[in-house]
């Protein structure tokens, strides 16, 4: 294991610990000495948004999807990002972000659930709804919801119209 990847690890494990002060120093530090590596960006963020400083982090989640993420981090800085957006009040914003992410990233159901709570946060209860749905749809696959599948579609496509 590298150094850096050892001190994200250390790093992570302040957060689960919820030593938040401390992470946040931590992730501080791992970026000053690695100002141009988007994890230490994404990660920076990550202590922030563990913390509740959801402001503190967009900043941080905007640099490190700049500086190019893999997709893993980059779907995870998505989520996150789009999260804190809507937690700061800016649901637009994360409605256009959680959008682009579940286009981009269709496998990432929770991407769909974070787009409905922002959906569902901007007044758009019926999208927020139907997103839902169709995740239901598509992920839960017990007898009941095979049985009832047609009318659950009916239901989705009844609210799109």
């Amino acid at each position: 294991m590298s150094d850096f990847e050892a001190r994200v690890t250390a790093g992570l494990q302040l957060e689960r610990e919820e030593r938040d002060a401390e992470a946040i120093e931590h992730f501080r530090q791992l970026l000053a000495d690695y100002p141009d590596e988007a994890r230490a960006h994404f990660e920076y963020a990550g202590a922030f948004d563990s913390a509740g400083q959801e402001a503190e982090a967009v900043p941080h989640y905007r640099r490190a999807m700049a500086l190019g993420l893999d997709d893993d981090h980059l779907a995870r800085a998505t989520l996150q990002l789009g999260s804190s957006l809507r937690n700061i009040g800016d649901y637009a914003g994360a409605v256009m972000l959680l959008t682009e992410g579940c286009q981009r990233f269709p496998d990432r159901a929770s991407l769909r659930v974070f787009l409905a709570f922002a959906q569902e946060s901007a007044g758009e209860s019926q999208a927020a709804i139907t997103n839902l749905l169709n995740l239901a749809i598509d992920h839960i696959h017990t007898p009941d919801m095979q049985r009832y599948q047609r009318a659950l579609r009916y239901y989705t496509d009844e609210r799109t119209r």
